[in-house]
């Protein structure tokens, strides 16, 4: 078998790339903005589904880097414009203004192994015992070039501060016993020393001597946390700014009772800021302030994101707001530069406004009535009126100190249809196509529901008319009916992600869930619910149309992830339960129909959830068949001891060959929560076989033919190239074969870390589109390596 876990390299990938990524753009939480010293319109963000995106062309258009395990910071070289430092797992740079990387910590050569583990497939690598390498699964937090001593590098994990002064080529770590938040040094006050942060300490490095000496930050400020610092414009004056909760205060909160600090003379004393907008001074209610960051050489200016913000209306009710404040005169006054809300700030509820000074593309319209958590803002080193916000949906950019914002993720079409600027931060489960118009798609998406296209994917539109609120979430799967121009169903959640295991640790998530089913009659544009004998607290995951059912009688069949298995034989109008023949657990994630009339189900790991607690005990997934129409089910034996199966494809030349991608081991931990663990006396590794999984007799006997240690998540059988299968996993890569999994190639240039399904393009047979966790669809050619 030729199949290998995905290592990395540094290569230079085409400027027009192989693939395509499609859809509206945006529509995930974006971090960690950072802007070149030699121009703003070079800058990175990063999302949270491990991909990078690099412009410079201000927002027009983005190069997607993927790091696996993805990025957790950014370094922009001050003196050489073409060099920029991504930490991950480990230390990378670029000599060429992105287009390569290369590892620099630890070197190759100290690597002795890398794997994927958990249920997120976490990159992880293991070293020689000479090398520095940090043993504890720690990423890179914090990175920093020195502006004025040629060669000279630094950067964090965790505890530990490491230093090179020959550029990489060797460094030296020292333990300092606190978690280190952020690194500065300048060319003028702090030429010779490094300043490290921490949440109760300030160390200071000193470049020459190497000696490391203490600093204790104030105890009302401390802990302390979200670190920036600068010049005054113009100046060598420095400013530096940090935030602190008072956690002595309960807070229903992420962040709460928030204050800002700031200090003129590099750490040595420390003032609070008591501007009454920054205090929310006028009900006494602090604010909830997540992070702060200021202009490296312009730092009178400073903007801070806020996620609670409380007011009091003359009725005595409290409203919250969220967004942005701005100083301009190094923390004097604070002002208001995006505020939106005014509602009850619950997430999903129409009861909030948009900031109205905000350019936005298509996700105003969708979710600018609602809470939106903004995360991170990132200010132009050389001037503090440019800056970029992140939010759950958008990065926007102000060039004028936040008088406007404007979008720089998503395109307006003429039409009012948006195009992609390159920054696709959403997950996907599948491309359906219209059997009546080959220019008609339409993608099922996590958090942004469903977006059609009626130009062969060039422009998209969201499409949730119709949908409960409480639904409208995650669109799981579309079918379009073969037989009725305009007919199509689709299943829907409240709750995203499935199959992964955070989303049902709590012991109440089955009673909570809320989906079903929906029907349109014109093309998607508008959908109603038909959940008759289900109920509208479905969340459903997968829905199957039986093409051989009377047009306008037509068989369903639907995965309902906490009740089971649905059908219906009246066209949807009406749903039964069909779990007769299957265990206790009823997480029913995916159906598979064969042209012979089986029908197979694969069913999640989950938790027990035993007298309605949370503990450690869970139930294994398992796989089903039926052979008569969902009536009963049988449960197939695949390997021994625990399983976690995913997709499933069917041969389309032979309905009893059958391929089933498995999830690899995760640990107890991810599927029911570091909670329960501590608890339990600690986590363990539940080991799984991963991989794909083949038999040739409709079922009864199963071989391995893949990598158990590849998170699998889907098989797709190409129709038109007889032999030819895809898989596409959470391992960094997806495959290839033409000898019906006997051996396996990667597909060239595709190197996103949290893969989906390849799906064949049924109008271009050449081609095939991979949906991912994160970075909507890809379509390209499905070339090899």
């Amino acid at each position: 078998m030729n199949c290998k876990p995905a290592t990395q390299k540094a290569v230079a990938l085409p400027e027009s790339g192989t693939w395509q990524r499609i859809g509206p753009g945006g529509g995930g939480s974006t971090f960690i903005p950072r802007f070149s010293y030699h121009t703003p319109d070079m800058f990175m963000v990063r999302c949270d589904m491990t991909g990078s995106y690099l412009t410079k062309d201000g927002g027009n258009s983005y190069q997607l880097i993927n790091i696996a395990g993805g990025t957790s910071c950014y370094a922009f070289d001050p003196v050489d414009s073409n060099s920029i430092y991504l930490g991950s797992a480990v230390l990378h740079r670029s000599a060429d203004g992105g287009k390569s990387w290369t590892q620099i910590f630890p070197k190759k050569s100290e690597v002795t192994s890398e794997i994927y583990i958990g249920d997120h497939a976490e990159y992880e690598i293991t070293t020689e015992n000479t090398s520095l390498y940090v043993k504890e699964p720690e990423k890179i937090s914090t990175i920093r070039v020195d502006p004025s001593k040629s060669g000279s590098l630094y950067f964090s994990m965790g505890n530990y501060f490491f230093y090179s002064t020959n550029a990489g080529d060797s460094w030296s770590k020292e333990n300092l016993g606190y978690h280190i938040d952020y690194l500065y040094t300048n060319t003028g006050a702090a030429k010779n020393d490094l300043y490290i942060f921490t949440q109760e300490k300030v160390f200071i490095f000193n470049k020459d001597s190497k000696r490391i000496t203490a600093r204790e930050i104030p105890v009302s400020m401390s802990p302390a946390y979200s670190f920036t610092a600068g010049t005054l414009k113009n100046s060598s004056a420095t400013m530096l700014y940090a935030l602190h909760h008072d956690f002595k205060k309960q807070n229903p909160w992420d962040f709460g009772h928030s204050e800002v600090w700031s200090s003129k003379d590099l750490g040595l004393t420390w003032e609070k800021n008591n501007d009454t907008v920054i205090t929310n001074g006028y009900l006494g209610i602090s604010p909830s302030l997540s992070m702060i960051n200021c202009s490296e050489f312009d730092a009178a200016n400073a903007y801070v994101v806020t996620n609670r913000y409380q007011e009091k209306l003359l009725s005595d009710k409290l409203i919250d707001w969220y967004g942005a404040l701005k100083t301009s005169d190094a923390g004097k006054s604070w002002h208001w530069v995006w505020k939106g809300g005014g509602g009850s700030g619950q997430y999903g509820v129409q009861d909030a406004t948009d900031a109205p000074n905000l350019n936005d593309a298509w996700v105003h319209k969708a979710f600018g009535g609602e809470f939106i958590q903004l995360f991170d803002a990132g200010v132009s080193p050389r001037d503090g009126n440019i800056a970029i916000v992140t939010d759950w949906y958008r990065t926007m950019k102000t060039m004028d100190g936040g008088i406007t914002w404007q979008e720089i993720y998503s395109h307006m079409n003429p039409d009012t249809t948006y195009t992609s600027r390159g920054m696709d931060v959403t997950t996907t489960y599948g491309v359906h196509f219209d059997p009546y118009d080959s220019s008609h798609l339409a993608i099922s998406y996590t958090d942004i529901g469903y977006h059609h296209s009626y130009d062969g994917g060039k422009s998209w539109k969201r499409s949730a008319a119709g949908v409960p609120s409480d639904w409208v979430n995650t669109c799981y799967w579309v079918v379009f009916d073969p037989g009725v121009k305009n007919k199509v169903w689709s299943v829907w959640s409240g709750l995203h992600d499935f199959p992964r295991g955070k989303m049902t640790r709590n012991p109440q998530w089955k009673d909570k869930g809320r989906g079903g089913v929906c029907v349109s009659t014109d093309g998607g544009r508008t959908w109603k619910p038909t959940v008759e004998g289900m109920g509208m607290n479905s969340p459903a995951t997968s829905i199957v149309l039986d093409p051989k059912s009377a047009i306008s009688r037509r068989t369903l069949y639907a995965a309902v992830y906490n009740k089971g298995v649905f059908k219906s034989i009246d066209d949807g109008k009406t749903w039964q339960i069909k779990n007769k023949g299957i265990d206790s657990n009823t997480c029913a994630f995916e159906l598979t129909l064969a042209s012979n009339g089986n029908l197979y189900l694969t069913v999640s790991p989950t938790p027990a959830h035993k007298d309605g607690k949370k503990g450690p005990a869970f139930y294994s997934g398992a796989v089903y068949r039926s052979t008569d129409g969902a009536e009963t089910w049988t449960k197939l034996t695949i390997s021994k001891g625990l399983l976690f199966p995913n997709g499933m494809e069917i041969d389309p030349d032979d309905p009893k060959r059958i391929y089933l991608a498995c999830w690899a081991a995760i640990s107890l931990s991810d599927l029911v929560g570091g909670d329960v663990v501590r608890e339990a006396g600690g986590n363990k590794l539940l080991d799984m076989p991963g991989g794909i999984f083949l038999s040739v007799d409709g079922g009864d006997s199963w071989t391995s033919i893949f990598d158990q240690k590849q998170y699998v998540y889907d098989v797709t059988a190409d129709p038109h190239h007889p032999g030819r299968l895809y898989c596409n996993t959470y391992n960094k890569v997806a495959w290839r074969s033409d000898d019906r999994g006997k051996s396996w190639k990667k597909l060239r240039d595709y190197d996103f870390h949290w893969g989906h399904r390849v799906i064949v393009d049924q109008y271009n047979p050449e081609k095939v589109f991979i949906t991912t966790y994160g970075s909507s669809v890809w379509h390209g050619v499905p070339a090899t390596e």
